[in-house]
């Protein structure tokens, strides 16, 4: 345990109810700012989030860096951080402990220095699992350094502070929408497969793979869900060879990149419809007459009327129209994409 006072002792303790109070990321990462500065007394702080597809940090909060706003928003501060090693390091460095030298940094001598600071201490945020989240960093024109037993208590309560922060704290609440789900991703704008926690990762979410692509284009258009079955190969579960699949869009929560959440579960009860039915229809809502039907199928046009007469049995509709409609509502069909053979598209009956 690291030797502290006891005010701040009781700082590190309200940092951790912050981490777990219900607001927005940015709320939280506003609210940690007054414990922290009762634990190292600062001029300026920066809390960010990493954007890997744009190689550059997002800022949650930022103070007393008026000047700097351009360069801190830019690729070159990451050039500058990952010199300084406060991508990989896990443990809170001061200005004291930098190599290379803080005047060989255009961060420090460019910009922190001509603006009268000269101490700090930055480390990267990891959350427990090991992912990197962002940047936590203050800087003050004091010189002298934290003590070595403040950087520790810091070192501490650093996993706290990337868990106030960690987007995936609201997608995994989301999730838990889908209560039988057995495996889950979420997907980042740049296309990027993260896992969930709690959740296994499954063959069938790997990034650019036919199921997710499936997935990801039934949300084009401001549409923030989906659900449709597809075949899986493992066969060690029960039932029919089929998972559902649950595609949900992932509120707008800037500076998160996450995209989509999907997950995966069983399927629902079927109506007795078969897997060559669960595809038509997976062909009928995207919109493909009778023809297109049986060439993808590779059966015979009486055969394919055979098929879509007792889908509509099975649904309990009078029409094709109404079959579609119904299995897009529901997601018991199969997405085209995902069958053999695709024919053109004539319009959708989502």
């Amino acid at each position: 345990m690291v030797e502290v006072s006891a005010q701040v002792r009781r700082a590190a303790g309200e940092i951790i109810r912050i981490a777990t109070m219900p607001a927005s990321i940015k709320d939280r990462a506003l609210a940690l700012l007054g414990p922290l500065r009762r634990i190292t007394p600062y001029d300026a702080a920066f809390i960010t989030l990493f954007d890997a597809e744009r190689h550059r940090h997002l800022p949650l909060v930022r103070s007393g860096f008026e000047g700097a706003h351009r360069y801190l928003d830019s690729p070159a501060l990451v050039t500058d951080l990952e010199r300084m090693d406060l991508h990989g390091s896990h443990r809170p460095l001061r200005v004291c402990d930098l190599a290379p030298l803080p005047d060989e940094l255009p961060l420090w001598a460019d910009h922190l220095y001509p603006a009268g600071f000269r101490e700090g201490l930055g480390s990267g945020l990891f959350t427990a699992d090991g992912r990197f989240l962002g940047l936590f960093t203050v800087n003050s024109a004091d010189p002298r350094p934290a003590s070595d037993a403040i950087r520790d208590l810091l070192h501490e309560i650093m996993p706290v502070i990337a868990y106030a922060v960690d987007p995936l704290r609201t997608v995994a609440a989301v999730a838990g929408i889908v209560t039988d789900a057995a495996a889950g991703a979420v997907v980042s704008r740049a296309g990027e497969s993260i896992a969930l926690p709690g959740l296994p990762r499954h063959a069938l979410l790997a990034p650019g793979g036919p199921v997710l692509s499936a997935a990801l284009h039934r949300l084009h258009g401001g549409r923030v869900h989906t659900t449709f079955l597809c075949r899986h190969n493992d066969a060690d579960l029960p039932g029919p060879p089929l998972l559902r699949l649950t595609a949900l869009a992932c509120s707008p929560q800037p500076p998160s990149d996450l995209r989509v959440v999907v997950l995966l579960s069983p399927p629902p009860p079927l109506r007795g419809l078969a897997l060559t039915e669960l595809e038509v229809l997976g062909l009928l809502v995207e919109g493909c007459p009778d023809a297109h039907i049986a060439v993808a199928l590779h059966v015979s046009g009486r055969t394919a009327a055979v098929l879509l007469a007792r889908i509509m049995e099975k649904l309990g509709v009078a029409s094709r129209t109404e079959a579609a409609v119904r299995a897009a509502r529901r997601g018991l069909y199969i997405p085209a994409e995902l069958t053999l053979r695709t024919p053109p598209r004539e319009g959708r009956h989502d």
